[in-house]
């Protein structure tokens, strides 16, 4: 499996509308993408940033649907939000746990 984490840091106040888009972007990509989880989180220390970690069933199917071009407009609306560049790296997953949601 492979792994994407990233940090976004949004304009002050701006972080509710980073946050919706970034789902608006796993909508488009569709359910069939080969993304099997994702999670967006806030940071308790700095109210503008946001973490996001991806788990892909492989690298192709990642770029196959990030290159997309849903994926890619919504990509360009996240952009104006940003205080700074994403920063984020890349990583294969070696044990995944977790529990289904009631």
């Amino acid at each position: 499996m492979f792994s994407v984490y990233g940090r976004m840091t949004a304009l002050p106040g701006r972080r509710d509308d980073l946050i919706a888009l970034l789902l608006d972007g796993f909508r488009v990509g569709g359910e069939d993408s080969g993304l099997l989880a994702y999670s967006i989180n806030t940071a308790v220390d700095e109210p503008d940033t946001v973490w996001l970690t991806q788990l892909w069933i492989d690298k192709e199917a990642h770029d196959t649907v990030t290159r997309s071009e849903p994926v890619a407009a919504v990509t360009r609306r996240v952009l104006p939000l940003l205080a700074q560049q994403p920063e984020g790296s890349y990583g294969h997953a070696v044990h995944v746990h977790g529990r289904g949601n009631p």
